[in-house]
């Protein structure tokens, strides 16, 4: 009634070798692939800086909201060119710029989030308070590796909000201090 088969001994072995030697590749590719990202986070502080108008190359409004009665919020990644050079040295700086307007106080914060660009490749708002830098930068250890930072800055947000009470309606033009969150992960090109 119900056949049995029987698989020669041979045939069992070479497959089980087949799957064995596809296993090894399978986790050789994932620890390679493990190894050419690499991720980091870090606090950056605002700070007060100096941008030479000749030298900006881009900006980047990622946040242009304007509430009848409210503040006018602005916030835009900049990128300064710092010039050519003879070898793969760092060309672009990249910086994030908050300002917030209103009629009793002009709230401005600005952070350096990146010096060792190489080249710039994009800047976008992800969600609320997160926002995306894109770079190529040249590492000593990697070569060229496409660098993408992610900016948390809805503490900035949060501590503008607590200035502006602590000001009570009195005028309250201030540079803010307060950090934000770069989370970086960089990848092999």
């Amino acid at each position: 009634m119900y056949k049995l088969y029987s698989f020669p001994p041979l045939k069992l072995k070479r497959h089980f070798w087949k799957g064995i030697i596809l296993m090894k590749k399978l986790i050789v590719s994932s620890l390679v692939m493990l190894m050419s990202a690499s991720v980091f986070a870090k606090t950056v502080s605002s700070s007060k800086l100096q941008v030479e108008p000749s030298s900006i190359d881009q900006v980047i409004r990622l946040v242009d909201k304007h509430e009848p009665g409210s503040s006018h919020k602005k916030l835009s990644v900049v990128i300064e060119d710092r010039g050519m050079s003879t070898d793969v040295s760092p060309r672009y700086s990249i910086y994030l710029g908050y300002a917030s307007l209103a009629e009793m106080g002009n709230i401005s914060a600005d952070f350096k989030i990146n010096e060792n660009a190489y080249k710039f490749l994009s800047a976008t708002r992800k969600a609320p308070g997160i926002y995306e830098v894109k770079v190529v930068e040249y590492r000593d250890e990697d070569g060229m590796v496409e660098v993408t930072q992610t900016i948390d800055a809805t503490k900035m947000f949060s501590d503008e909000q607590k200035l502006r009470k602590q000001c009570d309606g009195d005028f309250c033009d201030q540079t803010l201090k307060t950090t934000v969150e770069v989370k970086e992960t960089a990848k092999k090109q």
